[in-house]
């Protein structure tokens, strides 16, 4: 049996983007097309819920332990498990019941087989096969996220969606609240997260989604702008607590970015780094980075002092961006002993005890997830993440005149994940990236949808 229906069987039909013959009939679609978002998007409660809780629950969630056979695994697999049920299930509807939805794979599987089947073919050849298989994993549900993000383009506008994330993250932000208050103001911010990187970058995203919607009118509800102002100021400072310094460049690169909507807020958005500074902890995690004591010496130099090998006394320091320079140097030459496919999934923490002297106990990740790939999946693997994150960049260019604030927000929110994957491990964040990947799918959906309605209607 077939379904030919832009939706579900027994389904209302989406009718946000039907041209209406005057303004009342607008008023009544736009109405329609908000219950009918609900109502027919599938799963749509589902996934909204879990959205809200899984952040809120993660740092509960790392204490949590389920075995399979030799593998442990947290409670936290069972919200992939439901994302990636819910995702084929869409993927199965959208391949072989519906043919006018179809678009809605072709999108994400050009994107992302590519880097699926690397990631795949490299758990297959590594020494550690069941990090790997949990790092897959993890990286399929960023896909499956992506995939549900494009077809609930169908169902309901970015407004919507821009409400539902202020709406969802105060859950997140009051229970990173609450352990600022419990683990006190001395040391970088958890929250909720397993480390404060992972909450710097979701805070990220939260203000950066309702600043955006409320700068360029995604957000009309005056309730909704009345919650969202007062935590996305939150969530800012709690995002400055975490000390996450490429989270500070980042939502301020976004904000600047955005604010070219209205320019006359350039007044306010320019002085916020001074006004930040004024934080302490945020002061003193700003000036390491422009510390000018600190002597300069070459990854051989550092190696052999650490080893008491040289007569320095007292030791050289190292802050971390140093640190990661020398631990990427120390990786290069084993880069190329594999460079095509490289040396299998999750391997390069457990390798670096071996290739790097000054790891730290159990080993060191890359810290850059360039590098990562490359040692892991080669360039092989490389090739294909690229072709996955600039192709979103890509479609969004190529739709932005469809809708010019979606094609910024997504372009900026890739963009700023990727230029901070140089210092950060990003494609572990696994809260960060299903946030990230399904507001990306969306936006996509959005301007893709935007141009095929556009189609029809100069046919009729």
């Amino acid at each position: 049996m077939t379904w030919r229906t832009g939706t579900w069987p027994n389904a209302h039909r989406p009718n946000a983007r039907r041209p209406t013959a005057n303004g009342a009939a607008a008023g009544t679609a736009k109405s329609s097309a908000a219950l009918a978002g609900w109502t027919a998007a599938p799963f749509s409660g589902l996934i909204f819920l879990l959205l809200m809780i899984r952040f809120g629950m993660d740092r509960a969630l790392m204490g949590t332990s389920i075995s399979l056979g030799s593998a442990n695994f947290t409670l936290g697999i069972l919200f992939n498990f439901a994302f990636v049920f819910i995702a084929f299930t869409l993927l199965g509807f959208t391949l072989f019941s519906n043919r006018a939805m179809q678009s809605d794979a072709a999108l994400p599987l050009a994107l992302w087989l590519p880097f699926l089947a690397s990631l795949f073919a490299s758990v297959l050849y590594t020494a550690y096969p069941m990090e790997g298989i949990k790092f897959f994993w993890n990286v399929l549900t960023y896909f499956c996220l992506f995939v549900v993000g494009v077809h609930y383009s169908r169902y309901f506008t970015i407004g919507r969606i821009a409400e539902i994330v202020i709406l969802t993250g105060i859950f997140p932000i009051l229970v990173s609240l609450g352990f600022l208050v419990t683990d006190g103001f001395g040391q970088r911010l958890q929250g909720a997260a397993g480390h404060p990187n992972m909450l710097a970058f979701f805070l990220f995203f939260y203000v950066s989604v309702g600043y955006h919607g409320i700068i360029w009118g995604w957000i009309r509800a005056k309730a909704i702008r009345y919650i969202a102002i007062p935590f996305c100021g939150l969530a800012t400072l709690e995002l400055l607590l975490t000390g996450t310094r490429s989270a500070f460049v980042a939502l301020f690169a976004f904000i600047l970015v955005s604010t070219l909507r209205r320019p006359a807020l350039l007044l306010l958005v320019l002085p916020a780094p001074l006004l930040a500074l004024a934080i302490p902890s945020v002061n003193e995690r700003v000036t390491e980075v422009f510390h000018a004591d600190k002597p300069t010496v070459s990854y051989e130099y550092f190696v052999a002092t650490a080893r008491g090998d040289t007569d320095s006394e007292g030791g050289v320091q190292a802050d971390s961006g140093m640190w990661r320079m020398f631990l990427w140097k120390a990786a290069w030459p084993v880069i190329l002993e594999a460079p095509l496919l490289g040396h299998g999934a999750s391997s390069f923490l457990p390798s670096s005890q071996e290739f790097f002297p000054l790891n730290a106990s159990g080993g060191s990740g890359a810290h850059n997830i360039y590098v990562q790939i490359l040692f892991e999946q080669g360039f092989v693997g490389l090739f294909a993440y690229l072709w996955l994150v600039l192709g979103v960049c890509a479609v969004a260019i190529m739709r932005w005149r469809y809708n010019p604030s979606v094609a910024v927000f997504v372009l900026m929110i890739v963009l700023c994940f990727g230029v901070a994957s140089f210092s950060d491990n990003m494609l572990y964040y696994l809260i960060d990236q299903i946030y990230i990947w399904f507001i990306s799918g969306f936006a996509l959906g959005v301007l893709t949808n935007a141009k095929a309605h556009e189609r029809r209607a100069v046919r009729r």
